[in-house]
């Protein structure tokens, strides 16, 4: 079952003596929703950390500091799950440190999360 999500997020550096956070400055549609802001922010920290050491594909560099700004969200009332909003703050945590090793500008990412359940 695909499921959707949707967050546009701006990331800045952090001095080396604050850790990371996750703002949410943002509108939600279709309501806010605390179980989807708190998958997004430990999916966005725990990338941050290079503390994803289940997945091949996570970031290996040495742990990042930034703070993060969510500025919205959108979520589907029956395509919906905290996985998709996790996954989607590892993706623009990877999407921004390409933006900065590459020297480039962001780009969307679009992605679709498929879930089986056993």
């Amino acid at each position: 079952m695909p499921t959707f999500g949707r967050a546009e997020m701006d990331f800045e550096p952090a001095p080396e003596s604050v850790d990371s956070t996750v703002e949410f400055a943002c509108t939600a549609e279709p309501e806010p929703s605390p179980e989807y802001e708190e998958a997004l922010a430990q999916g966005v920290l725990r990338e941050l950390a290079a503390a994803n050491t289940e997945r091949p594909d996570a970031w290996q560099g040495s742990q990042v500091r930034a703070r993060v700004i969510v500025r919205s969200m959108a979520w589907h009332w029956v395509d919906r799950c905290e996985m998709t909003f996790d996954r989607l703050g590892t993706l623009a945590v990877r999407e921004a440190l390409s933006c900065v090793t590459e020297d480039r500008a962001p780009q969307l990412i679009e992605t679709k999360v498929n879930l089986v359940y056993l």
